[in-house]
């Protein structure tokens, strides 16, 4: 299972697979951006709060709110 984040809209998912890429509110269709597999540790990006449990940092990715995410084991 891996932690999957739309570049577009910012929403969070756990899936096996690449996740369908359906509507996206901030429209067209939803472009998925895998973060990494799913764990027991809990990480919080500085820049947007989004928090994910991860078996290691979560990769680095499209922040909703600008450049790259910025990781932190909480």
């Amino acid at each position: 299972m891996k932690n999957y984040q739309c570049r577009k809209c910012g929403q969070v998912l756990q899936s096996d697979g690449a996740p369908n890429s359906g509507t996206c509110p901030e429209g067209g269709s939803h472009s998925w951006e895998d973060l990494g597999k799913v764990g027991g540790k809990n990480y919080q990006c500085r820049k947007c709060n989004e928090t994910l449990k991860s078996e290691s940092s979560p990769n680095s990715g499209t922040c909703p709110n600008g450049g790259s995410h910025s990781w932190s084991q909480l």
